[in-house]
């Protein structure tokens, strides 16, 4: 049986733009994830070994949030690699990334990159 894990509105304080200001000033990042995984064994076993630990997504999330890139498309595909090099079980997913306080001069919540796999 297939299942999707949610991993949403993950913040994270981090040092990405394209601006030099933006990565010394910082600002805090909203992370979203789905991953698609085969998930009948861990229904039936109730065995944390027989799924993917969201808690270890939230800690290759971090890491990965910790360097510091121009573009959120560049931070969003190291966050994939890290799911898939670590969880090939992961085969397909969703991954959002949003700069919550962007510096531009309009009134909004939120912008940022998102793809599927």
């Amino acid at each position: 049986m297939e299942g999707t894990i949610h991993i949403d509105g993950l913040r994270i304080f981090a040092r990405h733009g394209v601006d030099a200001q933006e990565r010394v000033v910082g600002n805090t990042f909203e992370v979203n994830l789905s991953l698609k995984i085969d998930a009948g064994t861990a229904m039936e076993s109730d065995c944390l070994g027989n799924t993917v630990n969201y808690a270890e997504i939230v800690d290759l999330v971090k890491e990965c949030m910790a360097t510091p890139s121009a573009l959120l498309e560049n931070v969003a595909y190291r966050i994939y690699c890290a799911i898939g090099e670590r969880y090939p079980a992961v085969k397909h997913g969703h991954i959002s990334v949003y700069k919550l306080q962007p510096p531009i001069s309009a009134e909004l919540a939120r912008v940022g990159f998102s793809f599927g796999w």
